[in-house]
């Protein structure tokens, strides 16, 4: 049973100070056990570990990057000897889109809008994460982005705010599975991160500099963090960068002000890994000391890795001696965590139930279902899905039988454990006549001039995004372009399948590609969605949620950009490149299914909102084709007349709507006056009486305007 509030403040009181600094810190697990390799991850630079011998060993309360329940109990086991109030060790980890069975990439997951899915994704992941003996997940990553040449691109939910708080919020629901921010038993604590802006660094380069103004802040890139803390998530991880020419990590402004006052969260606040040591490199601290008195002053609970708090808080506090109050509440909620999660009483993980939790079943087809949902298909000109009556048929390309599709963070996930795409196209249809290549040039002529039909299977290596891997050039490689070329001069029925962890700029060779279906990194259970999705045994539903460039240098580019004074058009003195389109590629929200959902009947309550009114627009979604399939149908608004510059158009509600085949299903909206209010110069919601143009799912030709008296 776990023990009641006295106990643990009685608990805190018997502490001395060394050890609740201990509390504080976070370590690597090889400090108690050695190096396993093959059961410990380090996601960051290494730190002298001077200060974790002797005695403060046992004083330290989490540990990150270990992995398995008889690894994480070896560890607990061997601390809890050692250590003289026998305070359970936290496990963490970084399970971003699954720990072993290992799910589609978040930017893949968003691609379905499906908060549906992103629940279960994070409930499967949870269920693994505990089996082992792990009590934290350093996920979601709800960090606005913009700009695809940053690595960390593939973790977030793409570049429109609402939709990555509300993802973010089913994934915290999802991993928590208890209510009002409680852990269920096979739930773990959630942490936010990275608190804040991370995702807007200048350039797209990783750990960069942010500056934006503040009403930039509060009205896009703070958003998702505000919708998705409305989920209570036991952690926020503080951000690398700097905002406002102060590292987040010591800046009270942001982590006192911003985060605790205007956004209300209660709990734990961890660094991200060695940022605290970091601030040393900002010179924004001359020495260690200064380093970790920042962070302690800004609200930072948990220095992850770096040890400055372990090394100074003697001098620290005698300097600080108010500090003592916080240090003793930033414990108190540590062990207040332990004791929820039943550590006190039981801190060891059954390692049979380990065996029966990871890769079983029912998450494999949730991943299956999870990768399908995701896949997105971007351009068709009659070319998928792949006839019945072709049987004959090429796959080629470095993708073609390749089991890497499991995409950066990938965890526990194994290689060995992936379907990939030439298994699965033997799966799903054992009377295929298959034959895979990694290049044409190894197919035999007489093979080639035989076959049916080619998929050509080409991407992004996936040590090529993820954290640290930015890159200034976004498109296709060359020989992958020519592949797609060549497969074009045999004048053969074919299709592209693309696999990344962003999007790529595809300028220089879209117009050789007939069909392009675009699967991110699906994880485990690839080759078995994407075949069905070929062969049409399921039609593609997933929309983009981040803007594809049409060139490198386009980025950064998304949809909601301000309106400017001179809009891009012809004249050279516009908006615009003078060597490239105006606009994205393929644009946020843009997706096709085998037919095409039918939209009607199109009807709004009321012309004019005021103040304590709703507005309710309905409409008809038709499915003509045979599949069953979830349509996603987007609302924005512009605001034709504004004192502020807003942007072009805004987003203000979606919904993933169920359409059996052959059936039409009725839609709602609503919009409300605080959907229509901006944020002014003074960042005080405003809006003024004019026109409103309201549009679903096309950008471009509204369906209703309205007036706001």
């Amino acid at each position: 049973m776990d023990m009641d509030n006295k106990k643990i403040i009685e608990l805190l009181q018997e502490m001395t100070l060394a050890e609740k600094i201990g509390q504080l810190s976070q370590t690597t697990g090889e400090h108690y056990v050695g190096k396993i390799d093959s059961e410990m991850v380090e996601t960051g630079p290494g730190f002298p570990a001077h200060m974790l011998e002797g005695n403060t060993l046992y004083t330290i309360g989490s540990i990150i990057g270990v992995s398995s329940a008889k690894i994480t109990n070896l560890i607990q086991s061997e601390y809890l000897q050692k250590s003289r109030l026998k305070i359970p060790l936290l496990f963490m980890h970084d399970a971003i889109h699954g720990y072993r069975t290992i799910f589609p990439i978040p930017l893949g997951l968003s691609c379905t809008w499906d908060e549906r899915i992103v629940q279960q994704v994070a409930e499967d992941t949870a269920s693994e994460l505990r089996a082992t003996g792990i009590h934290v997940n350093f996920s979601p990553m709800v960090d606005l982005v913009r700009d695809s040449r940053w690595g960390r691109v593939m973790e977030s939910f793409g570049e429109d705010h609402l939709l990555s708080g509300q993802l973010g919020r089913a994934m915290i629901r999802g991993y928590q599975k208890g209510e009002d921010g409680r852990i269920a038993e096979s739930g773990v604590a959630a942490c936010l991160k990275h608190f804040a802006a991370y995702g807007a660094g200048i350039g797209g380069k990783d750990y960069n500099t942010v500056d934006m103004s503040w009403r930039e802040f509060y009205a896009c890139y703070g958003k998702p963090y505000e919708i998705a803390l409305q989920e209570k998530p036991r952690f926020v991880m503080s951000s690398f960068n700097t905002f406002n020419g102060v590292p987040v990590s010591a800046s009270e402004q942001m982590m006192k002000d911003i985060l605790r006052d205007d956004y209300q969260f209660k709990d734990i606040v961890i660094s991200d890994w060695g940022a605290v040591a970091e601030l040393q490199n900002h010179r924004v601290a001359g020495n260690g000391k200064e380093a970790a008195e920042l962070a302690l002053k800004a609200g930072i609970d948990i220095e992850m890795v770096s040890t400055l708090y372990l090394e100074h808080f003697e001098h620290i506090v005698q300097e600080n001696p108010e500090l003592l109050q916080d240090i003793d509440a930033a414990v108190l909620k540590i062990l207040q965590l332990k004791n929820e999660l039943g550590l006190f009483e039981n801190p060891y993980v059954d390692e049979a139930v380990e065996h029966e939790v990871i890769l079983n079943s029912s998450f494999q087809e949730h991943t299956k279902e999870a990768a399908k949902r995701s896949c997105v298909l971007l351009k068709n000109e009659q070319m998928l899905p792949i006839r019945q009556d072709c049987k004959k048929i090429i796959i080629v390309g470095p993708f073609a039988d390749n089991n890497q599709l499991l995409g950066n963070w990938q965890c526990k996930g194994s290689f060995e454990d992936v379907v990939t795409l030439a298994e699965g196209m033997k799966r799903v249809d054992d009377s295929f006549d298959l034959d895979v290549y990694e290049s044409l040039e190894d197919c035999p002529q007489a093979t080639l001039e035989q076959c049916d039909y080619i998929v050509v299977a080409v991407g992004e290596d996936w040590q090529l995004s993820g954290e640290g891997h930015s890159s200034v050039n976004i498109e296709l490689v060359a020989d992958q372009q020519q592949l797609i070329r060549d497969v074009k001069q045999t004048n053969k029925p074919y299709a592209c399948v693309f696999f990344s962890g962003r999007p790529l700029a595809l300028q220089n060779i879209i117009d050789d590609i007939p069909a392009l279906l675009w699967c991110w990194y699906p994880g485990t259970q690839a080759g078995r969605a994407i075949a069905e999705l070929l062969t049409g045994q399921d039609t593609p539903s997933g929309k983009l949620t981040m803007s594809f460039p049409r060139h490198s240098a386009q980025a950064p580019i998304y949809y909601n950009e301000y309106s400017t004074g001179r809009p891009a058009n012809e004249s050279s003195y516009s908006s615009r490149y003078q060597d490239c389109e105006a606009g994205p590629l393929f644009p946020f929200g843009h997706g096709l299914t085998y037919t095409g959902a039918q939209y009607s009947d199109f009807q709004i309550s009321s012309h004019h909102l005021a103040a304590d009114q709703q507005l309710t627009i309905s409409f008809q979604v038709s499915n003509p084709s045979e599949y069953d399939y979830s349509e996603i149908a987007i609302l924005y608004i512009e605001d034709l007349v504004s004192k502020a510059v807003r942007p072009i158009r805004e987003m203000k509600k979606y919904q993933v709507v169920d359409v059996p085949a052959h059936q039409t299903v009725a839609v709602q909206m609503t919009l409300a006056l605080e959907d229509l209010q901006y944020l002014d110069a003074s960042l005080q919601p405003s809006i003024e009486p004019g026109k409103f143009h309201i549009y679903i799912n096309d950008l471009d030709r509204p369906v209703f305007t309205i007036e706001y008296r």
